[in-house]
């Protein structure tokens, strides 16, 4: 090329073509000059005209958009491969082709790295019609590392990454899992790079909700690959960091989210025997990576379904998942007249009293709509957990109490161990 390439922007589509315009346009209009910039794009067997789209830009801007057309591997992770050995630049940023960039995005990310000597940059993500990672942007960061930049909560690809670091260690996307194929590459990188920085003061990446094209992450993944790869991310993260509340820090990421997490919305429409392997290796995860003092510091609803899990109960983890609390109603308007000035101040009367406090729930819980719940008879020598058919609070209060009781019998019944400091949580 007659101009050195500071960023490769790589680019795997499947199906895109009414949205790839507006992904590459925003690539073009970079202000750090599209002079600086090659498109690595991968066409994944696309069916509707995807390819077409890319070869006519690539004629466009000679040189600049690079095309390579492949058979479809059924998820991103391939493409992103091919990609990283096609590409030149100094810097890497994944896109995906129904998002877009901020006009300043390359430029700001590049320069932080080059500030700070940073082998990841993380651009703050604006959310389109769906939800965006918050707490790592919440300021900027001039070079730190996985713990002061808090991370670990965002693992998605759209980040700056310094190629060197890329290819010395040989990083590269899980493939052909539909789901969290990047924390494989993620992970490692934040944990080998020399330093981190963040970029939270400009809209870098948007991320969009398109009605006409399935993400993935809406999508129920199969247990047992699923599963694996989050084990093989575990043990990265095990292998790096050595035990305590750093780690811990680290951990409760997984565990929130993609060990609890599975066990929310959607959940109970699952077939029986999906919902009961879920169970089966989120139990072995369980036992494998999150220590008691994690678990201790869980919320009472989150703990519950950790001793659930552990127990196997099926029937009665299926069942917490349909009872989260409804809404709070509007309240309706106000049928009494007001006090006037000088009348002193009013009894407090039941209609009009201060709410009581509301069970604690699990933080982040998708809501989901309330069903009834079935009871199970309890096996022989397990806490009996018996689920009464019922909605609401009420039926939320029960579980939550026999969880308590449960969760305090399993503490007493542990062998004393070190001292450790408290969790500090995000």
């Amino acid at each position: 090329m007659a101009d050195p390439v500071k960023v490769s922007v790589v680019i795997p589509v499947y199906n895109a073509v009414d949205h790839l315009p507006e992904c590459l346009q925003s690539i073009v209009d970079q202000t750090i000059g599209f002079a600086n910039i090659e498109v690595v794009a991968v066409d994944d067997g696309s069916t509707d005209g995807s390819g077409a789209v890319l070869d006519a830009w690539a004629e466009r801007y000679p040189g600049r958009i690079r095309v390579t057309h492949q058979a479809n591997s059924g998820a991103p992770g391939g493409p992103r491969n091919r990609a990283i050995e096609m590409a030149e630049g100094e810097f890497l940023f994944f896109a995906d082709p129904d998002d877009y960039l901020g006009t300043e995005a390359l430029e700001r990310m590049v320069a932080a790295a080059e500030r700070n000597d940073s082998d990841v940059v993380l651009g703050k993500i604006k959310g389109v019609g769906r939800k965006a990672p918050v707490t790592p942007f919440r300021e900027n960061v001039e070079g730190g590392d996985i713990f002061t930049t808090k991370a670990v909560w965002t693992l998605t690809a759209h980040k700056i990454f310094r190629r060197s670091l890329v290819m010395e260690h040989g990083l590269r996307f899980a493939e052909g899992l539909r789901l969290a194929e990047e924390q494989v590459f993620i992970v490692p990188a934040y944990l080998l790079a020399r330093s981190i920085s963040v970029v939270s003061d400009y809209d870098c990446y948007y991320l969009v909700r398109r009605d006409d094209f399935p993400h993935l992450t809406q999508q129920t993944p199969d247990p047992v690959p699923f599963y694996d790869n989050v084990r093989d991310v575990l043990n990265i993260v095990t292998a790096q960091v050595p035990p305590g509340e750093k780690r811990n820090t680290l951990l409760y990421r997984w565990l929130s989210l993609e060990v609890l997490g599975r066990f929310g919305n959607g959940f109970a429409g699952l077939p029986q025997e999906t919902r009961a392997l879920y169970v089966k290796l989120a139990d072995e995860l369980l036992r494998d990576f999150f220590p008691e003092e994690l678990v201790a510091q869980l919320p009472p609803l989150a703990a519950l379904r950790c001793l659930l899990i552990s127990q196997g109960r099926l029937e009665q983890l299926t069942a917490l998942t349909t009872l989260v609390p409804k809404p709070k109603p509007k309240p309706k308007p106000r049928l009494t007249p007001k006090p006037k000035a000088d009348s002193g101040p009013q009894p407090a009367t039941e209609q009009h009293a201060a709410p009581t406090t509301a069970p604690t729930t699990a933080p982040k819980a998708a809501p989901t709509s309330a069903s009834a719940a079935t009871k199970s008879a309890p096996d022989a020598g397990r806490l009996p957990i018996n689920v009464r058919p019922a909605r609401g609070r009420s039926a939320l209060t029960r579980i939550l109490a026999v969880g308590r009781r449960g969760i305090r019998g399993r503490r007493a019944g542990s062998a004393p161990g070190p001292a450790t400091e408290p969790v500090r949580l995000p």
